[in-house]
């Protein structure tokens, strides 16, 4: 399948669907990366250190409570 078969499937998508489309396509363009591997160990390495929220917290920053 082409780009050219999958944009007016995409342009028909509700803004939502939309959204999550685009935040899957930047996952896959950036997993794998030697720039994602250091991010990742750097919050690792934040997390391990106690520089973490509670899941209360994050839904709060989110705004799904």
């Amino acid at each position: 399948m082409v780009f050219a078969e999958l944009k007016p499937q995409i342009e028909k998508l509700p803004r939502p669907e939309q959204r999550k489309a685009l935040a899957f396509l930047k996952h896959l363009l950036r997993e794998g990366t030697a720039e994602n591997r250091t991010d990742l160990a750097r919050r690792h390495t934040e997390i391990e250190a106690g520089r973490k929220i509670s899941h209360e917290e994050l839904k709060a920053r989110l705004g799904l409570t």
